[in-house]
């Protein structure tokens, strides 16, 4: 993982917190500015960058749409303290897939590296609220009831129920435990989602779910 973050104590801090709590999770470098983020992530090549918004020299929305054309495969997830509604929405308009506030206990951004990791997209409640809030918002927008609907003549009721988990961030394995069925018929399941929907992979799945109101 490369954490992106230009306060150098919390780098550090969180880097070593992480490393204790899971084995599993390496840190292969630390940059202080979304440039040097981006720099690293092209020679690196990191499975995750935790990526901080506002940063000096090269912000964090501004690095994350040169890593997603340089390394489509890392997957990023956007740390601020400020819950700003255009940040997120150039952030996951961008390919990120998780979006955290810094106030979160470790523990907190531990499970959402993990998540990530499995194929899973995350968000902070708060910062889904105005997600909602803003895109219910947008002048010519149909009511989310009306929109409900139309989601619900396309999918099947089982289809309905993996799409609201896939679109809350579980994973298949976690979709399946929690609908009693196989990791097969899940897959099936997202397959079918992404055609009737249209939709191309995770993250354009949290913004459908709640552009129409499923959550």
């Amino acid at each position: 993982m490369l954490l992106v973050d230009d306060q150098k104590l919390f780098r550090e801090s969180l880097s070593s917190v992480l490393e204790i709590r899971n084995s599993n999770i390496k840190i292969v470098g630390q940059a202080c500015n979304g440039e040097e983020g981006w720099q690293m992530a092209v020679r690196l090549r990191p499975d995750i960058i935790l990526m901080d918004v506002r940063m000096p020299v090269m912000d964090g929305v501004e690095s994350a749409r040169l890593v997603r054309a340089d390394c489509p495969e890392s997957k990023i997830i956007m740390l601020t303290t400020f819950s700003d509604d255009e940040y997120v929405f150039e952030a996951l308009k961008l390919g990120a897939v998780g979006y955290l506030l810094k106030d979160i206990q470790p523990a907190e951004v531990e499970t959402a590296i993990l998540t990530v990791y499995n194929g899973g997209v995350l968000m902070a409640s708060d910062i889904a609220a105005k997600l909602v809030h803003k895109l219910t918002n947008i002048p010519g927008t149909p009511e989310p009831q009306l929109q409900q609907s139309k989601v619900q003549e396309l999918l099947t009721p089982r289809e309905l129920d993996v799409f609201r988990l896939l679109a809350s961030g579980h994973d298949n394995k976690e979709i399946a435990e929690k609908l009693f069925l196989t990791e097969g018929t899940v897959r099936n399941h997202v397959s079918n989602i992404y055609s009737k929907l249209n939709l191309r992979d995770r993250v354009q799945a949290v913004k459908y779910a709640i552009a129409h109101g499923l959550f």
